[in-house]
């Protein structure tokens, strides 16, 4: 019962947030970043996207919602006239993946982790604790991999690496290798405590394990795009990674003294972040019960 009347008020805490900021999708403005030589990431109503533009056609990662699918393909060609060739799915979630539909009917190829493609197929539940149907056959990935995949193209190595489940089950990190860029989809944001969605997967254990294992992939010349937010460094990274190793281990620590759960919110696990991080839709408090119902979820392996 504890643990439903937590569930009932984490969902209408995140539905208000929701309603709130339901986008004007005529409003928004896609506006590009450079961040290395050729390449850029846009930012808009959604998450970042990241463009690749050279000789041999443009790459992007991700594609935020399907009402802006015009303006994002408008704001890539002013970057580069040339096709749009693949379209990377850092994870399933729609603020990402909206555009799926859109843009393979533009003849462009999707590439994802497994997870995401066979998770589209399937019924899934939102934040909102909203049932969503499975994706339409548009919006499928065209090639998947478990791990890793490289792609080439406009003189440039491509790594897509897939670590432990963290933010979902199928998040793929983007490094650029020659350029030095790390895009990370929603394994790391600057809005403040991360959505860890454990109904796709998601693992706070997890997202520890995979930072750890692309920070000692980084060096500090590194640059990052967030799956939200600006332009960022691996210090950065360390911090957010900190952070939440932090939280995590308090509330593993009260709970391992006895501590009831409820009463976690009241022991100031989250206060020196607050000020900062409390600013996106999740509060300390809120992420401080997510983390103690997610921490006896062991990572898939």
């Amino acid at each position: 019962m504890k643990r439903s009347l937590l569930s009932f008020f984490f969902i209408m805490a995140a539905l208000a947030v929701a309603v709130a900021q339901q986008p004007n999708y005529d409003t928004v403005r896609i506006r590009p970043v450079l961040v290395s030589n050729n390449l850029y990431f846009l930012k808009g109503s959604g998450g970042n996207i990241g463009v690749l533009i050279g000789n041999d056609g443009t790459l992007m990662i991700d594609d935020q919602f399907a009402p802006l699918s015009n303006k994002i393909n408008g704001a890539i060609k002013t970057l580069s006239p040339g096709e749009i060739k693949f379209l990377i799915n850092t994870h399933i979630h729609g603020d990402h993946t909206g555009g799926n539909d859109n843009f393979k009917k533009m003849g462009i190829t999707i590439l994802a982790q497994d997870q995401v493609r066979e998770r589209m197929t399937k019924e899934t539940v939102n934040r909102q604790n909203e049932k969503v149907p499975p994706r339409a056959k548009d919006a499928l990935p065209d090639i998947t991999f478990a791990d890793k995949l490289n792609v080439h193209i406009n003189d440039e190595d491509i790594e897509l690496i897939h670590f432990d489940p963290g933010h979902t089950d199928g998040d793929v990190i983007v490094h650029f290798k020659k350029a030095n860029v790390y895009h990370m989809g929603d394994m790391f944001v600057t809005y403040g405590y991360p959505f860890i969605d454990v109904s796709s997967g998601g693992s706070v254990n997890g997202m520890i394990a995979a930072l750890d294992k692309i920070l000692a992939l980084m060096d500090d010349q590194a640059k990052v795009i967030p799956g939200h937010g600006e332009l960022s460094t691996k210090a950065d990274v360390k911090v957010f990674r900190d952070r939440l190793a932090d939280i995590r281990d308090q509330v593993a620590a009260a709970l391992k003294k006895g501590k009831k759960k409820e009463d976690l919110p009241n022991l100031g696990i989250t206060d020196k972040y607050d000020a900062e991080w409390g600013k996106g839709f999740l509060k300390g408090k809120d992420f401080v019960m997510l983390v103690a119902d997610n921490i006896a979820i062991a990572p898939k392996k």
